[in-house]
């Protein structure tokens, strides 16, 4: 392993980085800070993946615009929380247009250089004056320590931030700084679910590499999360790279530097992925589903994600009861391909169904199994190689 935890470390804890957090007035809680801004000194590599929603936010058609004509001079990205600025129309395009600018303009950098980020409720206009009061203070207070104000101010429903700083050693003697915040929680209400994360790190890395290594990380980590199976119209992930390490820039895949740099990043935004999930179950119970010997990986992926989203089998381990059943229903429902008579499934490593048959198990130790606060779910097709991994949770409000 080529990294190690940077106690104590923010978004700003790269070199070159600045950020912080202040209050507006977004957010019901009177003085709870909701706008967050996180710059860079020099100009940053960007790579980028959103919603898949039809419907999106105006901060996802910003930033889509601005990262379809450039990747590679960003600067900033402006975070507000309490208003998702979706649903809002035209009007809602031209405030965000608006935002951006006035950060450029406040921080002196090019208009095209700022990105954006909106959380909170649906179909509610930003509160322009609030917005422009809070953009000048937040300049005003950007520091190299600013990275917790940064991490509370992105919040909506959460019960607390979610960070994760690396070290990475290069085999050349210096070392680059890997830093991640992310916002997301169950959907409590259907206005307020959004997963945003940003990323910043001071390596110098070519952009198509960038692009590259955000895309792995994330279909191994967010996009194995499936909280409550719905897809809101704001969700953002960031990767900033402003190059302002010592160190060769990374412009080889095969080489051992890129290789330590994707090992660094898919843990991050695992750690990030499963600091989501833990916030979102509070006093439920995690559930990894485990799904194997698949034909292919989208096969595996699609039974994994159809045991995670069934209600029926979060249900039983909502209340203990080791109902497999409901794990082998979920499974057959799942359109992915499979033969029933190959089947097997598991509760841990208790095996509970082998070759499409049902086994005698010992039903006390079933029951500790599903008692507990985390439950691996494992069903092996015996149909190929290929595997996924999705995480879910209860909630004791289901």
């Amino acid at each position: 392993m080529s990294y190690t935890i940077f106690e104590d470390g923010h978004i700003s804890s790269p070199t070159g980085y600045r950020s912080t957090g202040v209050s507006c007035g977004l957010k019901e809680v009177k003085k709870a800070r909701d706008l967050a801004l996180v710059y860079s000194q020099q100009p940053c590599n960007v790579a980028a993946m959103f919603t898949t929603s039809a419907t999106i936010g105006a901060s996802v058609f910003f930033d889509q615009a601005i990262l379809a004509r450039h990747r590679d001079h960003i600067r900033a990205v402006l975070i507000n929380a309490g208003h998702a600025n979706a649903g809002t129309g035209q009007t809602g395009l031209e405030n965000a247009v608006e935002c951006a600018k006035i950060v450029a303009d406040e921080l002196e950098v090019p208009r095209d250089s700022v990105l954006l980020m909106s959380t909170g409720i649906i179909g509610v206009q930003l509160p322009m004056d609030n917005m422009i009061d809070g953009i000048k203070r937040a300049v005003s207070e950007l520091d190299s320590g600013g990275g917790r104000r940064a991490a509370l101010a992105m919040l909506t429903t959460d019960s607390r931030p979610k960070e994760r700083v690396y070290r990475i050693q290069l085999r050349d003697g210096h070392s680059v700084t890997l830093a991640g915040m992310a916002k997301g929680t169950r959907m409590v209400h259907p206005q307020l679910a959004t997963l945003l994360c940003v990323m910043t790190t001071d390596l110098a890395i070519d952009q198509r590499l960038l692009n590259r290594s955000l895309q792995q990380s994330v279909a191994g980590s967010f996009s194995r999360l499936t909280i409550d199976g719905d897809t809101a119209p704001n969700d953002t992930v960031l990767l900033m790279a402003n190059g302002a390490a010592e160190g060769a820039p990374i412009v080889d895949a095969s080489s051992w530097e890129y290789g330590a740099w994707q090992e660094a990043l898919d843990a991050l935004t695992a750690d990030l992925s499963q600091q989501i999930v833990r916030d979102a179950a509070g006093n439920g119970k995690i559930i990894q589903v485990v799904a194997r010997g698949a034909s292919s990986e989208a096969n595996a992926r699609q039974v994994a994600q159809a045991v995670a989203r069934s209600m029926t089998v979060r249900r039983s381990c909502m209340q203990g009861r080791p109902d497999w059943g409901a794990l082998l229903a979920a499974v057959g429902a799942s359109g992915a391909e499979l033969r029933p008579e190959l089947l097997e499934l598991r509760v841990g490593n208790l095996l509970m169904l082998l070759e499409g048959s049902a086994v005698a198990f010992d039903y006390d130790a079933a029951l500790q199994l599903f008692s507990g606060p985390e439950i691996e779910l494992v069903i092996d097709l015996h149909l190929g190689s290929s595997a996924a991994i999705v995480w879910t949770c209860t909630w004791h409000s289901e």
